[in-house]
């Protein structure tokens, strides 16, 4: 091999090694800014965050279940109240290092007269301990989509904290409360 060979060989591979540092250079690593790996949102409120905010809906879109998770990283209690368009607000009083999985039984809420069928978005705030967040969209997912088939309520809302847009609240302004529990209060109320 000639040492003209040689000496292009080597700018070759200098200037090609260049052009794809240049790539990484240029574009902004993914694995360093922050966003919601998932389908549902992220709803920030103080110390509260709600976080895979979705509702998973049948395929009419008559009722929903909503999924997600609400947690704080404050040291005492917070409560929080979730108020989506069309439907009653629903509350939690959540305490630290004890987040409210809302896929689990015990928290989970159906959504009836819903009247938004899978790809639309409801609008929705969020307020934690009297401050609130800017409204946000809240994505309707399909059910049938293999990673949420077991989250798709059933024709029948078996829970009590099924709750709909026309039930009428109590005197004491609260619908389809459920039991006490100290740790993660799920409830219903109207303001």
């Amino acid at each position: 091999m000639s040492i003209r060979r040689a000496s292009l060989a080597a700018l070759v591979v200098a200037l090609v090694s260049v052009g794809a540092a240049g790539c990484s250079y240029a574009t902004p690593v993914a694995t360093e800014r922050t966003y919601n790996a998932s389908d549902g949102i992220v709803i920030g409120v103080g110390d509260v965050t709600l976080s895979n905010i979705a509702l998973i809906s049948d395929d009419e879109g008559s009722q929903a279940r909503l999924i997600g998770q609400v947690a704080t990283s404050g040291t005492k209690a917070a409560s929080v109240t979730l108020t989506i368009e069309g439907q009653q607000p629903i509350s939690w009083n959540v305490e630290p290092n004890q987040p409210i999985d809302l896929e689990t039984t015990e928290n989970e809420h159906v959504l009836t007269d819903l009247g938004a069928k899978p790809g639309a978005t409801l609008r929705a705030k969020a307020t934690a301990d009297g401050q609130t967040e800017d409204q946000k969209t809240i994505p309707v997912i399909a059910g049938h989509l293999k990673e949420y088939s077991s989250l798709v309520p059933s024709s029948e809302p078996s829970s009590p904290a099924a709750i709909s847009s026309s039930e009428t609240p109590s005197p004491n302004g609260s619908t389809a409360s459920t039991a006490p529990n100290e740790a993660a209060t799920p409830s219903h109320t109207t303001h």
